[in-house]
């Protein structure tokens, strides 16, 4: 029965993948009906609280969206970029790191790209090498931000299997440092790929045919952030930062009947939705404005991700668990690397971090796997760009408008593999050593 319904699972998982979008939510219901109805399976707890902190953090980043708090984050990121234009290699995706870290979303990434686009081709500066490596350090920040829907879905599930040493603090202690390392080393790797935009043919043909724009005679025009936005921003911190902070200080926590503690899944909740409560009063927003969102939107997306897949993987460990515990186990422990390579594996066929998460983390506390190699493992979930059809993969060929970002013949041997690869093993490295240390 364990491979009936790991056959059923994994079919599940491809079919929605095929198709695409919030299918893939849908399909974790059509598996459901499949193990309950057809194979008599005790279907599992939905994740709920993996769900309610999901719902929180989006509406408070939705809010601040609405109140142009991205967009202020963005002109800041501009500033700093084009006063130290020959350092872009390095510091876009550095910025593209923050940028995530602060928002939770790879997508604010998007922002970035045609600013990293003009500045390249303005200072010379190949735009494959900080654009490939931006769009890979973005998505590896969500493993660091403590208020992605990945990052959540971790906290909620080792706190739901008492790994009492893993906490929003100790997990960030881990993350940030291991993909930081991942992020500089990316950028140092692809800082001389390529030819030079001067050797480049591909480039000299386009300024040939007058395609290449000339962006140092672009007149800018920009609107001055308003007070809202910046409200708006400093809200939003200071609720990521209280929440960080009684991650590391929690006997400050509320204690209720039988000594029990407030969890700090709860906390999270209480203090997004506080901090978008305050920030429509503060802002006078329209509140129906924050429906609109593209924040909201594609976080909504991992909310119904959440609910349908997670729902069905959870289901089938639930049934299989003392199978897990004592025929995979043995292996997984014997030989860690495997665990962490399926990760991989997973992340690059769903092209989803949280997705990959709801699939992967339960399956590694099942079979009991030390901490750090969990937390390492799950670093690698940021392997999108592996397969290049991801949003971001695609959006930044278009945005080079110098044709340097670009997917080769055999379509692996694409701009952003190399950056990748480094970025990923070097976080997993740093992770894995960390994780020793401090769970």
């Amino acid at each position: 029965m364990f491979w009936v319904e790991l056959v059923i699972v994994l079919a599940i998982i491809f079919l929605g993948v095929r198709k695409g979008g919030t299918f893939l939510a849908m399909a974790g219901g059509l598996g459901m009906l499949i193990m309950t109805f057809g194979l008599h399976v005790a279907p599992a707890d939905p994740p709920i609280t993996v769900i309610l902190i999901m719902i929180a953090v989006i509406c408070a980043a939705a809010t601040m969206q609405a109140c142009g708090g991205l967009d202020f984050l963005v002109k800041i990121a501009e500033k700093i970029l084009r006063k130290n234009p020959k350092m872009l290699t390095i510091l876009a995706p550095v910025i593209a790191y923050i940028f995530t870290f602060m928002s939770g979303t790879g997508h604010i990434v998007y922002s970035l790209l045609p600013v990293i686009n003009e500045i390249a081709i303005d200072t010379g500066i190949r735009p494959e090498r900080p654009i490939s490596a931006s769009i890979v350090s973005s998505q590896q920040a969500i493993t660091a931000c403590p208020i992605s829907a990945a990052t959540v879905a971790v906290l909620a599930f080792m706190a739901k299997a008492q790994y009492t040493s893993v906490n929003i603090f100790t997990l960030l202690i881990v993350c940030i440092p291991a993909t930081l390392v991942g992020t500089v080393l990316c950028a140092l790797a692809v800082i001389k790929k390529g030819k030079e935009l001067a050797d480049d043919p591909e480039f000299q043909a386009r300024v040939s045919e007058g395609k290449i724009q000339d962006f140092s005679k672009v007149e800018r025009n920009e609107k001055p952030s308003t007070k809202e936005a910046k409200i708006s921003v400093i809200i939003f911190l200071i609720a990521m930062v209280s929440i960080v902070f009684l991650g590391a200080a929690n006997k400050l926590l509320p204690v209720f009947a039988h000594n029990t503690k407030l969890p700090l899944t709860t906390v999270i909740q209480i203090f997004m939705l506080t901090a978008a409560a305050i920030t429509v009063l503060a802002t006078k927003l329209d509140s129906a404005k924050i429906l609109e969102q593209p924040v909201f939107t594609t976080g909504m997306f991992a909310v119904v991700l959440a609910f349908g897949l997670c729902w069905l993987v959870n289901t089938f460990i639930s049934d299989q668990a003392s199978f897990i515990t004592k025929n995979m186990s043995v292996l997984t422990n014997q030989y860690p690397w495997i665990y962490i390579i399926a990760v991989f594996v997973v992340g690059a066929i769903t092209t989803s971090q949280s997705s990959t998460t709801m699939i992967m983390v339960p399956i590694g506390i099942a079979l009991g796997l030390p901490v750090n190699i969990i937390i390492a493992g799950w670093l690698a979930c940021s392997s999108n760009y592996f397969i290049p059809a991801s949003g971001q993969c695609v959006a930044a060929i278009a945005f080079d408008s110098a044709g340097t970002t670009k997917i080769g013949k055999y379509v692996l041997n694409h701009s952003y593999m190399l950056p990748g690869l480094v970025c990923t093993i070097a976080s997993v490295g740093v992770a894995l050593v960390l994780g020793a240390i401090v769970f």
